[in-house]
């Protein structure tokens, strides 16, 4: 079988949890004898609209990387949901290359045009969901003052948010408590302000945005989820008349090795593993950390992962954690050594701040018999059992996650006995299993029209 698997980025730059799952199917694919190439973003700011593709090949895969500029459009936010450059280039390569099935990665940054290329060719195509990006313009379903999402929105509530990430809408906002961005909501109702402040383009793309990608939905031939609660989500959004496949990733647990017994650490070891975001919280344990009581025992932070300072949120965490000697930046890690990483921790907190899906690195941790204490949100809940096997906290709630983690320092068995209550993980070879039924079940459907 050849498959196009194509996706917003992919492995080495691009290391997230739904680059890794790209990387891993890509991976399983090629070991069974199957023919893989993927297409990824590499830039969406180098080059012209047009997309030019640099290829080179990652671990034995072939890989299509494409560098655009998006911020030479008048009007990027289109191009975000709705690029028709990408589409042609997609166009002509799977016409070009012509696979029997192709494998959309989300729809971040690759849009859907992408999918509509796959579709007027009539190849079949699967469709992995990992984030909100068809429901929302920034993927995460939180607001530019914070709050959650929990029901579809105003346009013009979402057009502020998209509009705050930049500096000059976000900071006043900030400063203002969400005011300003309520006021632009409440003003936007009037067509006279929205037709002066040049709010009504933006405010009608987002209209334009979810009828476009509910269209979208409706090309693909299966769409998967890893978590039921996106499943739901999509429910509740009106956005799911395609029915969406209930199918958890799984792991190559080849580099996950847990040491068979583990006595805590004489300091106890506390990591975050991976990416550094405002929606991540890692400002929510830093500060948590700092209230422990350590009087009994001593404690260590330390953060893996790339955290820049050329980012807003990368230069708040840097500046948090400045002159603090127990707290450690350890800085990136190659994948091949997450298993080495997760077994120099005592425990792995994932205090995330939005509706997570399955965060790799709890089902990394989980198959490292790495106890993780993260918050009671979205899909995590589906992955831990609140003393069973790990500890749950209020999302943002400073207070509860410190006493989650001062329990660790006050009994040094806690964490055996949830090492115990671990159970084993999906692995790769049974979600490939199910994958492959699908891909197959998909191919009679594209002889039968040739």
């Amino acid at each position: 079988m050849k498959v196009a698997m194509i996706t917003h980025h992919f492995p080495p730059i691009f290391n997230s949890g739904a680059e890794q799952y790209a990387y891993r199917i890509a991976k399983a694919l090629v070991k069974m004898g199957h023919r893989v190439e993927v297409v990824c973003i590499e830039s969406i700011t180098e080059g012209t609209l047009a997309p030019v593709c640099k290829t080179d090949e990652y671990h034995g895969i072939l890989v299509h990387r494409l560098y655009f500029n998006l911020g030479l459009s008048p009007q990027p936010f289109e191009l975000r949901f709705r690029n028709p450059n990408l589409g042609l280039w997609v166009k002509e390569y799977l016409e070009r290359t012509d696979p029997d099935v192709v494998h959309f990665n989300s729809g971040y940054l690759i849009g859907g045009t992408v999918i509509e290329a796959a579709y007027e060719l009539e190849i079949p195509s699967v469709l992995t969901l990992h984030e909100y990006w068809f429901l929302c313009p920034t993927h995460t379903l939180i607001r530019s003052n914070g709050e959650l999402c929990e029901k579809p929105c105003e346009p013009a509530r979402c057009a502020w948010s998209y509009l705050t990430e930049k500096r000059r809408y976000r900071v006043p906002d900030q400063l203002l408590g969400g005011k300003l961005g309520d006021a632009f909501v409440s003003l936007s109702q009037s067509e006279r302000f929205a037709r002066l402040t040049g709010a009504s383009p933006i405010i009608e793309l987002v209209e334009e945005r979810r009828k476009y990608l509910k269209n979208v939905l409706n090309k693909v031939n299966v769409i998967l989820s890893p978590s039921k609660f996106l499943i739901q989500k999509f429910n509740d959004f009106d956005l799911k008349e395609k029915e969406i496949n209930y199918l958890p990733f799984g792991l190559d647990t080849t580099n996950l090795i847990p040491v068979p017994t583990r006595a805590p650490s004489e300091v106890l070891q506390i990591g975050y593993m991976g990416q550094y975001a405002h929606h991540k919280g890692v400002h929510i344990l830093v500060e948590a950390f700092n209230r422990l009581d350590q009087s009994r025992r001593k404690c260590k932070l330390i953060l893996y992962g790339r955290l820049s300072e050329s980012t807003a949120y990368g230069e708040k965490i840097l500046k948090l954690i400045h002159g603090q000697d127990n707290i450690i930046y350890a800085g990136p890690y190659d994948n091949t050594k997450v298993g080495d990483v997760l077994n120099g921790v005592d425990l792995i907190v994932v205090p995330s701040i939005w509706f997570e899906n399955r965060p790799t690195i709890i089902v990394e941790a989980l198959a490292m018999k790495t106890p993780v204490v993260a918050s009671r949100i979205g899909g995590i809940v589906e992955l831990i059992e609140d003393g069973k096997d790990g500890l749950l906290c209020e999302p943002g709630n400073i207070e509860e996650l410190t006493s989650q983690l001062q329990r660790f320092l006050d009994d040094p068995t806690l964490q055996p006995r949830l090492r115990e209550g671990i159970q084993p993980v999906i692995r790769t070879e049974e979600e490939m299993a199910s994958l492959l039924s699908i891909y197959f079940s998909l191919l009679p459907a594209k002889e039968n029209q040739n």
